[in-house]
């Protein structure tokens, strides 16, 4: 509410025909939170989908479109479908009122208005919607805690197993090949005890943000465990994922990463393969990704070695 600084700033869109009930209501409701208005139950349509209110004094009994139509068209439409509605109306009848709680209204104010039970109704709706955005809010830091590294901001093995086996999935269904790269910062251990945990530390943020900003949108960046990270690239067969890995060995050998006085250099091993309908599961591509990393540490690091992935009997 406006009197709480902790609080959001609320918007509220007031419904109705008749501009002495906007003005009213508008007056009623100015310190709790910013009120706008629509004369019409197109306009009121209009104005929610533009730019969805935190909650919608809706009056019934209006031409053309009248409050039910109105929510109906909020509720069957995603950008307003959790929207708050509460029907203001003259009418007493129950049936009206079962009616319109039945399309998704979660309250009923009664003309002619007590602007003290309107202040308190709309004052505890506005409350659960604000309970509701925090719960949305930490939902979401959850799954993001969930997902991602907490040091580097690139996904997790966890999650990118699972991206991992949704994209095995669609290829055995579309029969379109997609390729996976493994990545190991090569003299990692030296770079720690030369410099530091810190400015090892500084290394593997830099090298995400360096991979983050080489490849698509569509592609999955994760930190694997330790200095290990895989890239998964859907529709990308082999040729055109070293093509990708070619900019990114130029790219890691081009970085300076600088911390106090510090600045550090480093290179990078990539193990890459490609994988179709007839490969193994996720963890089988992982391994032959990692596979041909070793191959390209064991053959003088800084550098990128492919393998063919194992076929399914």
């Amino acid at each position: 509410m406006s009197n709480e600084t902790d609080s959001p700033e609320f918007s509220i869109l007031v419904v109705d025909d008749a501009p002495e009930n906007v003005m009213l209501l508008s007056l009623i409701l100015k310190d709790l939170g910013t009120v706008s208005s629509a004369l019409s139950g197109r306009e009121a349509i209009d104005k929610a989908l533009e730019n969805p209110p935190d909650l919608i004094l809706l009056d019934i009994q209006m031409p053309e479109l009248d409050g039910y139509d109105v929510i109906r068209a909020l509720k069957e439409d995603p950008k307003t479908e959790n929207v708050p509605v509460i029907f203001v109306t003259g009418l007493s009848d129950e049936g009206d009122e079962e009616k319109g709680l039945k399309l998704g209204a979660i309250d009923y104010i009664t003309k002619p208005y007590k602007p003290a039970v309107v202040i308190a109704r709309v004052r505890n709706h506005l409350r659960l919607r604000e309970y509701a955005m925090r719960l949305e809010q930490l939902n979401e830091e959850l799954e993001r805690l969930a997902t991602t590294d907490a040091l580097t901001s690139a996904y997790n093995r966890r999650y990118f197993m699972s991206k991992l086996e949704e994209e095995v999935k669609r290829v055995r269904r579309y029969k379109r090949p997609s390729s996976l790269m493994m990545i190991d910062v090569d003299h990692f251990k030296k770079i720690n005890d030369t410099f530091g945990h810190d400015v090892g530390d500084h290394v593997l943020i830099a090298l995400v943000k360096l991979l983050e900003d080489k490849v698509r949108q569509l592609d999955t960046v994760a930190r694997i465990g330790g200095e290990e990270f895989a890239i998964l690239m859907p529709e990308t067969s082999e040729k055109d994922a070293l093509i990708l890995v070619n900019r990114l060995l130029d790219a890691a050998r081009a970085a300076a990463i600088t911390v106090a006085d510090d600045t550090v250099r480093f290179t990078i091993s990539v193990g890459c393969t490609e994988f179709d309908a007839d490969t193994v599961d996720g963890e089988g591509i992982l391994k032959m990704a990692d596979m041909a990393l070793y191959d390209a540490k064991r053959s003088g690091r800084d550098q990128v070695v492919f393998r063919s992935p194992t076929v399914t009997a």
